[in-house]
């Protein structure tokens, strides 16, 4: 029996890995759906087998799919892809390559795909995408220190334009900041198989050329990533907003009249034995439950919980009062919330944040849809009963139908039957409240935004946030059959509070980093929101 317990218990600590969007025991303990139709298996090689695999679970369980990627279109993807995996020496990286261009169509970053794969060589340059502009951030060592900082102009005779036009089809991202930050951050840029994709380059170990705007040139030729020596440069990081190793935390500053509260992760422990709950299979979920709640005995819980579990503050509520009080006794009259390190979680979290800040009752939340294919009935069956009761004759097969709410956004935080409760006698901070967020604010974040602004609640500093607030949404992992990738298809839909402000969210001021903000440790974002708090002309802050 104890050998038993043990082998059950490493497997449980061995996928006990969270994700983004608050999801966790991502392999062997997780749902995963099973395609019911057939595929003929020696008709094609594995890489060619999940790609139509990929492509039926699509068909099946994303929201509107013709609306956003026609049968057609399709189609002709799909022919001319299978084609390209059909080579005998394909490999994890060409699968991948092409998995990623055929899933940019939908523009989703709930519906994207992870493999293991390795794309040995790189070309040795660094860019930051800064507002619309390339700039060299590092290049190789042996080049001219002086190049750094220049903006890029043209790669191979292309303008940077049409390059970041075609580098974009490999991109699960939602909008143009988005697709910029992707293709930056996964390096899509300096890696020859994207390139030669994009016909940028016509072999792999062809040199690029690259232009600046001052008409000087480079050229670089791909390398072992292993032998890649880039100049060493040192960039700094802002005192306050630097980012801090807990899910959440605050500090206040008087004389400057501010206090500062840093949301890096919309999670904590009711949250965490929830989602055992909502994703777990049931014969895991206990020996799961069990694992956990000995992690948070802990003053210092195993990394995996850690990244997602704030032992100062294991309850977010508590945490939130907290801050509230700080703010309230020391008469403070601006709260700044940075959500730019936040991907995601438990967007209840975020209501119980908002219930904080206001005494109205009647914000306006977002209309949510399910989709009801195969896939939401699986994975969601608590939320599916609900809609078998909401249509006594039988749900609508393959539909949008929308799901039924609560008129008052606070509903579950008032109801003390909830486990996310909050006393109606809880300190309400009655100052101006500015929110910080930009491309890298995901899933949950990115909805809190967009509820700060559509209810007027607080000023929005950035860029656009990670995920739109209208479109297919909801994290739905699986597995492909051959390749073992993990993959998710987002699998319902929502629509923003106030649908005037547009199908993407837009902050009420535009800010983004330049080099300059990054090697002296510069935060514009922050500095945006003091020059609100303290207008041109009134130098002398709080004391």
């Amino acid at each position: 029996m104890k050998t038993k317990f043990r082998t059950i218990l490493a497997l449980i600590i061995t996928v006990l890995i969270f994700n983004s969007c608050g999801v966790f025991l991502q392999k062997t303990g997780i749902k995963n759906y099973s395609l019911k139709e057939k595929i003929n298996k020696k008709k094609y090689n594995d890489y060619q087998y999940d790609f139509i695999y990929l492509t039926r679970l699509l068909e099946i369980g994303f929201p509107e799919i013709e609306n956003v990627f026609p049968k057609n279109e399709r189609a002709n993807q799909e022919n001319s892809i299978l084609k390209s995996l059909s080579n005998e020496s394909v490999k994890n990286k060409d699968f991948v390559l092409q998995a990623r261009k055929y899933l940019s169509n939908f523009h989703n970053q709930h519906t994207n795909l992870y493999l293991k794969s390795s794309f040995e060589k790189k070309y040795p340059f660094q860019i930051l995408i800064s507002n619309n502009k390339w700039i060299l951030v590092n290049v190789d060592a042996k080049q001219d220190s002086l190049l750094i900082g220049k903006e890029i102009t043209k790669i191979n005779g292309i303008k940077i334009t049409d390059i970041e036009n075609r580098l974009v089809q490999f991109t699960f991202a939602e909008n143009r900041i988005n697709q910029q930050y992707e293709l930056r951050n996964s390096e899509l840029y300096n890696t020859p198989e994207f390139l030669k994709e994009s016909k940028i380059i016509s072999e792999l170990s062809e040199k690029i050329k690259i232009v600046f705007t001052d008409n000087s040139t480079i050229y670089l030729e791909p390398i072992l990533q292993t032998n890649i020596v880039l100049h060493k440069i040192k960039l700094l990081f802002n005192e306050i907003t630097k980012v801090k190793d807990k899910t959440y935390a605050y500090e206040i500053y008087p004389k400057q009249d501010f206090g500062y509260l840093q949301f890096n992760n919309c999670h904590d422990k009711i949250d965490i034995l929830n989602g055992i709950e909502s994703y777990v299979k049931p014969w895991l979920q206990p020996v799961a439950k069990s694992y956990v709640k000995r992690q948070f005995r802990k003053d210092k819980p195993s990394k995996q919980i850690a990244q997602y579990y704030n032992p100062e503050y294991p309850i977010f509520k508590d945490f939130v009062w907290e801050l509230i009080d700080s703010l309230n006794n020391n008469n403070i009259q601006n709260l700044i919330i940075d959500l730019r390190n936040n991907p995601g979680g438990n967007l209840t979290l975020g209501i119980q944040l908002l219930y904080f800040l206001t005494d109205e009752k009647d914000l306006k939340d977002f209309t949510e849809f399910a989709y009801t294919s195969d896939i939401y009935k699986s994975y969601f069956p608590s939320e599916y009963n609900e809609l078998e009761k909401q249509y006594p004759n039988g749900v609508p097969l393959n539909k949008l139908v929308a799901k039924k709410k609560s008129a008052n956004l606070f509903s579950e935080i008032t109801n003390r039957n909830s486990k996310y409760y909050v006393p109606e006698n809880r300190p309400v901070f009655k100052g101006k409240v500015f929110v910080i967020s930009n491309y890298r604010t995901g899933s949950a974040a990115a909805m809190l935004t967009t509820l700060f602004q559509d209810n007027n609640l607080g000023t929005i500093i950035g860029t656009s946030v990670g995920n739109n607030p209208t479109g297919a949404t909801t994290y739905t992992p699986m597995k492909l059959p051959k390749t073992k990738a993990s993959i998710s298809i987002a699998t319902t839909y929502q629509e923003r509070p106030n649908k005037e402000m547009g199908v993407i969210q837009i902050p009420d001021y535009w800010i983004e980093y330049n080099l300059n903000d990054l090697i002296l440790g510069k935060d514009p974002y922050l500095e945006k929101v003091k020059g609100l708090i303290m207008p041109a002309g009134n130098n002398v802050y709080k004391k």
